[in-house]
């Protein structure tokens, strides 16, 4: 085995520029999300979820500009990748890419909706037809995101388990996000807090259990089905990083769910719920950091396939992202 491939180094610029894009379509699908599901609840006359959609519609708008302006550096960078050219060199070659290759047929309808994303988020709409666009334009962008990972790699089933996978992870971050922001603009002594709070833990509960379950099935793939590969892979040492630290979200999750929203009667255990809520978010934002850099990493399935077959061509997704 080679270990050199084995050890295929993560594509850092293109984790970095993937990480602020995932991270606000994320946060916009999972807490528009919650606004919608907060107006479900059987005869309510006061509508929970458009009050938490006004609180939220300053950062929907500061989440959708950045997928807006990121995305083109996005599709410049992967371009450059594919042609192995500096982003500079790229800008002859973009016409020929959207036209031609798989993920140029992906960016044609990806780009056009990061656009309609910052409209939707600005223009002066009704808070739940707000929230039911902002929710289907991210859905959407995350199948585009799906389409154009790894899991091309390994089939039809590959890829609709990880776009599972990212709307779980949205629709728990962003919940979680959701929360965070209308219950600090709520009052404490209200019952506002204590409907999202029920929502949020039934949402919770839901994500998490497809999440893990979806994680799974993905980890094994990208793993190559073997777990030693755990310590003998960049993607496996990643992966190990990632899981790492989403346990301890799930830990403060976990401590939320079964001790404090039992007894969030009191408006003082309400505080200590959007404190914790807080942190919980805070490092979901490394998670999904990882996340970025996991799928800018060459699983290891794939590198060892690279190695056995033809050492030191190119990383077999660039090929198949560049299929006519």
């Amino acid at each position: 085995m080679n270990m050199s491939a084995m050890n295929m180094a993560p594509e850092w610029p293109a984790a970095l520029l993937a990480w602020p894009v995932i991270l606000a379509q994320t946060l916009i699908f999972g807490s528009a999300m919650f606004c919608l599901m907060l107006n479900l609840p059987r005869g309510s006359s006061a509508r929970t979820g458009d009050a938490f959609g006004r609180a939220l519609a300053g950062w929907w708008r500061m989440l959708a500009l950045v997928v807006a302006l990121i995305s083109p550096l996005m599709f410049i960078d992967e371009v450059a990748g594919m042609a192995g050219v500096s982003m500079r060199n790229t800008l002859p070659l973009l016409g020929e890419v959207l036209a031609q290759t798989q993920a140029g047929h992906t960016w044609r309808w990806r780009l056009p909706m990061t656009l309609a994303l910052a409209l939707t988020a600005w223009l002066p709409l009704r808070e739940s037809a707000r929230a039911l666009t902002l929710v289907s334009l991210c859905a959407a962008l995350c199948l585009a995101g799906a389409l154009q990972s790894h899991a091309i790699d390994f089939g039809a089933t590959a890829i609709a388990v990880r776009f599972v996978h990212t709307l779980a992870a949205g629709a728990w971050a962003g919940s979680l996000f959701g929360y965070w922001v209308g219950a600090r603009s709520a009052d404490p002594k209200s019952r506002l807090s204590l409907e999202a709070a029920q929502m949020l833990s039934q949402l919770a509960a839901w994500s998490v259990s497809i999440l893990i379950a979806s994680g799974i099935y993905i980890a094994y793939e990208g793993l190559g089905r073997s777990l030693s590969h755990l310590l003998y892979s960049s993607y496996g040492r990643v992966l190990s990083v990632k899981v790492e630290v989403f346990a301890l979200v799930l830990i403060i999750g976990a401590y939320n769910r079964f001790y404090v929203i039992p007894v969030l009667d009191l408006p003082s255990v309400r505080r200590v719920l959007i404190r914790n809520v807080a942190a919980e978010s805070l490092i979901i934002v490394g998670v999904i950091g990882l996340a970025a850099l996991l799928s800018a990493t060459p699983p290891a399935r794939m590198s060892m396939t690279a190695s056995l077959s033809a050492p030191g061509m190119p990383f077999p997704s660039d090929v198949s992202l560049s299929k006519k």
